[in-house]
């Protein structure tokens, strides 16, 4: 009986060391890693948010280099805030709070110049996919006199689209809200309408140019054209942040 005590005992004991060794290394891992927040430059109030931000952002499922990143940014951000009194908190409210922007950053401002760019590709694809069904689907409505619809070539189709998704864009930074234009509301209406009727007439003069250079292809080819350009217009809008799109 008093065999089996001491056993029960010095396992216990062997227990409690154990336990304390890893707390004793916790702490020791802890201090390693609140010291590099120590002697930078940071407050005290602020190395202590600093430390416990990178333990917080520790336990999300970023990137190693994204959470250095991170950090380093918070850091060099913090010792010129400090310069003007700003704290941590200051700058980003609670740890939690930080930790949610950080791993979930808010969606970049829209900003048309910018994304000029993408807009007109974005627009180009989606007028490509309106001629696109709209030629293919067309030939197969009844017509007076049972004729099929005019069909455009395809080479009138892409310089179409490529003009459309040039202006567009344009136009929308014409009536972005809240920006200072540098023409009034009158005078942009007119080059709206101007640009109109530039496309307008690039669009006729394509239809007519000669079949070798702008042919003519099967209506079912065209719908699957459009289909396809359709499903590249709908990933484009979802990738990029479009903001001059006509849809």
């Amino acid at each position: 009986m008093s065999s089996n005590d001491d056993t029960q005992r010095n396992a216990n004991s062997k227990a409690r060391q154990k336990n304390a060794q890893v707390h004793q290394d916790r702490d020791h891992a802890a201090k390693i890693v609140h010291s590099q927040f120590d002697n930078i430059g940071l407050t005290k109030r602020n190395a202590e948010y600093m430390f416990k931000f990178n333990q917080a952002l520790g336990a999300t499922k970023l990137s190693a280099d994204k959470k250095n990143e991170a950090v380093q940014t918070m850091v060099q951000e913090l010792l010129e805030g400090q310069k003007s009194g700003k704290t941590a908190r200051n700058m980003w409210g609670t740890v939690d709070q930080k930790i949610e922007t950080t791993v979930h950053p808010p969606a970049r401002p829209a900003d048309p110049r910018r994304d000029y760019w993408k807009n007109a590709g974005y627009n180009a694809v989606l007028f490509l996919t309106i001629f696109f069904l709209m030629y293919g689907v067309l030939w197969f409505l009844p017509t007076k006199g049972g004729q099929h619809s005019p069909m455009m070539g395809i080479t009138g189709i892409l310089i179409s689209a490529a003009v459309a998704g040039l202006g567009i864009p344009i136009v929308t930074m014409m009536f972005t809200p809240g920006v200072k234009h540098r023409f009034s509301i009158w005078i942009r209406i007119i080059l709206v309408v101007l640009f109109l009727i530039v496309w307008m007439g690039i669009f006729t003069l394509s239809s007519i140019l000669p079949p070798v250079l702008n042919p003519v292809l099967n209506p079912i080819v065209y719908i699957v054209l459009g289909v396809l350009s359709g499903v590249a217009a709908f990933f484009v809008r979802r990738r990029f942040n479009i903001t001059g799109g006509v849809f």
